[in-house]
Order: structure tokens, then sequence, then C-alpha cells
């Protein structure tokens, strides 16, 4: 008998680990969800109905397992709820198990009556170990009680009670430490689960404000086109990855900006800046990249473009300029806004230096200006300056 006794608790204490992971994502609490308890109380009735197939039978009408422990437990945790609905699940589980007779109607409803006083125990503000204990207790008085009534010989009895009553405490007080045990360790997952995903997040959060910090630092502030910094850097790479092939620079400004801003105010110069700058861009093909050089010079890198392609990148912006009709009546070349440009192109290599190709644009702008701006100045390949 107390090898069959212990064999019903080994089984009762791998159900709960069983259960502790099929329901890991679903913590048993008092403040549960409904759905929830509902899931908690149809494993552990399921398991209460289990441990009757592996029960004690005494005599030929009385049996003797530690059901009551399987309602404690889920009382303890969820309350009155899971304690009723898996009673019930137990009791019937009872009759159709062994068949509609006196003996099962009587533990049928000592189980409804365990579920419904560990219940109310469940409602009490004492410890929950404590609430465990009086649970296990007015349990196992109600199976005494039972058993009392169907066995006469009081050495028998007296020998199945003092087995149960050692079992059921000492497996109830086990019972009790593993489920809290698995509970608290489910909880620890899923607290390391949410600090893994709150990191990850972090993560992807300070990435994205260093992509956007990035971003920013190579950002012209008021045109939100590439700033200065970005051209050298881009100037750097597109040098070096040059094979044989033309590397031509664009550059232009506005003509007499400085009057502009004195006629119209600084707030209508900045925004000339963003027009010019915007208009300009959306004309651009994806592959070129225009970029704020400084105040109101801006250039343009064309990669493996010759001098009759970027003329005709140069005429196309000037024609978009012009045709904005931007009003500038203190310009001494036109009564709108106007650009003077500089192109200069050469084949880079280890002997010369990305410097020297600004150098020679800037010098080609220079011509444009002193030539009556509002033109467009080359610089070919052996430093003769061309006005057009």
């Amino acid at each position: 008998m107390l090898k069959d006794f212990v064999l019903n608790a080994t089984l009762l204490f791998s159900s709960f680990t069983i259960m502790g992971q099929l329901f890991k994502n679903r913590p048993l609490k008092i403040s549960s969800p409904l759905s929830t308890k509902l899931y908690w109380s149809i494993g552990y009735g399921i398991l209460g109905n289990i441990l009757k197939l592996f029960s004690i039978k005494i005599n030929a009408t009385i049996i003797a397992d530690l059901r009551h422990l399987v309602i404690v437990i889920v009382a303890v945790f969820g309350g009155m709820i899971p304690a009723l609905f898996s009673a019930v699940i137990i009791a019937l589980g009872r009759i159709l198990l062994f068949g509609f007779s006196e003996n099962s109607i009587i533990a049928a409803f000592g189980v409804l009556l365990t579920g419904i006083i560990c219940g109310c125990i469940s409602k009490l503000t004492f410890r929950p170990a404590l609430k465990a204990f009086v649970m296990n207790l007015c349990g196992l008085m109600i199976i005494s009680i039972i058993i009392a009534t169907k066995i006469d010989d009081l050495a028998i009895l007296k020998k199945v009670l003092i087995i149960h009553y050692l079992i059921s405490l000492i497996g109830g007080f086990v019972a009790y430490l593993l489920a809290l045990y698995v509970a608290n360790l489910n909880e620890a997952q899923r607290k390391l689960k949410h600090s893994v995903i709150k990191l990850e997040e972090s993560e992807q959060k300070l990435q994205a404000a260093n992509d956007l910090l990035n971003r920013l630092s190579y950002m012209d502030g008021l045109t939100g086109i590439s700033n200065r910094r970005y051209f050298d850097e881009l100037l750097q790479k597109e040098w070096s990855s040059a094979k044989n092939v033309p590397l031509t620079l664009l550059m232009f400004d506005i003509d007499f900006f400085k009057k502009y801003n004195d006629t119209y105010g600084h707030l209508a110069g900045d925004q000339c800046l963003k027009i010019i700058s915007q208009e300009v861009l959306n004309k651009l093909t994806t592959n070129l990249t225009l970029c704020r050089y400084g105040g109101e010079e801006f250039v343009l890198i064309l990669p493996a473009t010759d001098l009759s392609e970027a003329m005709k990148v140069a005429r196309s912006i000037q024609e978009t300029i012009q045709s904005l009709k931007i009003p500038h009546e203190s310009s001494e070349v036109s009564n709108i806004v106007t650009l003077s440009i500089g192109i200069a192109t050469c084949l880079p290599d280890s002997s010369s230096k990305p410097d020297e190709l600004i150098q020679s644009a800037d010098s080609a702008l220079y011509f444009s200006k002193t030539s009556g701006r509002n033109t467009i100045s080359i610089e070919q390949m052996n430093g003769c300056l061309k006005s057009i």
C-alpha cells in the first residue's frame, strides 16, 4: 500500500512539471484571465482522473489516491474558479471511470466539497504555504470521513489513514514547493525573454538613432541635401574607384546672392537656397550626388562623365533654375535668380589628388563669375579655361 501511495505521489509531481511546461506562457494566478484559469482547471482535472487510474485499492469498494492535492494546488495558485472547475471534472471522472454507484456518488460529492472548501480558503489573506497546508488537512478530513464509513476493521482503517495522512502531508508539502518552483522558474524565463526582447528593441532603437545621427552628420541642416563632409568622403571614394574613366565636378553658386539677402532678407535667402537645392536634386538621376559646398555654393559629383555630358547636366540645371523665375531685382545680370557654373574633369591616377580636381572646378566657377556670370565655364584637362 505504501508503495502504491508513493507511486501516486510520483505521478503527481511529474505531472506538475509537465503542466508547468505546457502552460509556461499562461501563468496561473488569482489575477489570471478566466481563459487561463480554465486551461489549468482542465489540465488539473485530467490529472486528478489519471491519479484515480493508478489509485490504491483498499477493498472491493474503496480506493484511495492523492486527487485532493490536485485541487489544493490549483486553489492555492488560481483561487475559487479553477478549484471548483477542476473538482467538477474529477467528480465526473470518478463516476464515468468507475461506474454509477453509491460509492462513486459519495466520492464525487467529497471531491466537490473539497473544491468548495479549498476555493473559500483561497480567498483568505494568510500565506500561500499555510493555505496549502490547511486545504490539505480539510481534504484529508473529508477523505477520512468517507473511508471511515466504509471500513469496519479499525486496524485496517488506522493503517490506511496513517499512510494516507503521511503521504498526503509530505506529498502536499513537496507538491506545493514543486508547483511554486515551476511557477517561479517560468516567471524567471518570461522575465528573461522579456528582457532579451527589450534589449533587442533598445539595440534596434540605438542603431536607428546612430544611423539617424550618422545621416544627420552628412546632411546640410538648411537644405536637407548632403553637406561638405559627405562630399569630401564621397569624392575620395569615387576617386579611388575610378579606373581609366573621367571623374567630373560641377560647381555652381547663385549670382549676386549677397545682394539677394540684402534686398529680400536672410529668411528669403534661406528659402531661395532650399528651393534651388530641391529643384536641382529633383532634376538629377539617382546616381548623382548634390552637396552644399558652403554658403550659396553647391557641388555635383559626376562619376564616369566627360565634359560633353557634364555640359548637358549644367545646361539642364541652369534652365531649371531660370524656369522658376525667382525674382532678383538687385541682380546685375537678370531680374530673376541665375547661376554661375564651373566644370572640371580629369582621369584620376596615383600622381594626382582629389583636391586638384576641386581646385580646377573652383577655378572654372570663378572664371564664370568674372566673365559676366550666368554662364558655364569649363577647365579642360590641359588646364585651359573656357566660358560658354
